[in-house]
């Protein structure tokens, strides 16, 4: 039997749909950086003197993902919202996945290292969209263009994502401690 035979349907789910979350977040701009490209950019900037004269910023590379170059401000806020609200959902969904996960029967340890290996890139994608969207927030000033709301669901879906790798860690540990496993 192949191991994707082995996962409960729980587990497909999180693992079809986390890789969807990381695809889209890339896709849409919301993360400027591939996972570990932080590392070795500093790796490169302490080693060979590297610097960053030439790279775009988080609110440069998402501006070009989605066509707002040059936008008015109106046309960027009505987009910014959008994406936040898709962002929430995505992430509050792959929240949900994980607690099934961590409720399903007839896990192994092993294999909820990997379902876990998956919420962290999510994690990761998701803590990179927040700190963009801060960042766009601040740019703005405020006022009517406030995007605190929106971003406040999305910290929210955050956590419980957060919480539900919490949970697949501890089943994890109990996994590994019961006799026979």
């Amino acid at each position: 039997m192949s191991r994707a035979q082995s996962l409960s349907q729980a587990q497909l789910d999180l693992r079809q749909n986390a890789a969807a979350l990381d695809a889209r977040f890339h896709e849409a701009g919301w993360v400027a950086e591939e996972h570990g490209a932080v590392v070795q950019r500093l790796t490169g900037m302490l080693m060979f003197g590297r610097g960053e004269n030439n790279r775009q910023g988080p609110v440069d590379i998402y501006l070009e993902a989605s066509g707002l170059t040059g936008a008015d401000r109106a046309l960027v806020e009505a987009t910014v919202r959008r994406d936040l609200a898709e962002a929430s959902t995505l992430v509050y969904n792959l929240a949900l996945d994980g607690e099934q996960v961590a409720e399903a029967r007839g896990l192994t340890a092993a294999s909820l290292s990997d379902d876990l290996g998956a919420l962290e890139y999510a994690i990761s994608d998701v803590r990179q969209a927040i700190s963009l969207f801060r960042e766009i927030n601040e740019e703005n000033g405020g006022g009517e263009d406030d995007l605190s709301l929106q971003i406040g669901s999305l910290e929210l879906a955050s956590e419980r994502l957060s919480q539900a790798a919490n949970a697949l860690m501890s089943r994890r540990r109990e996994l590994r401690n019961t006799p026979g496993s």
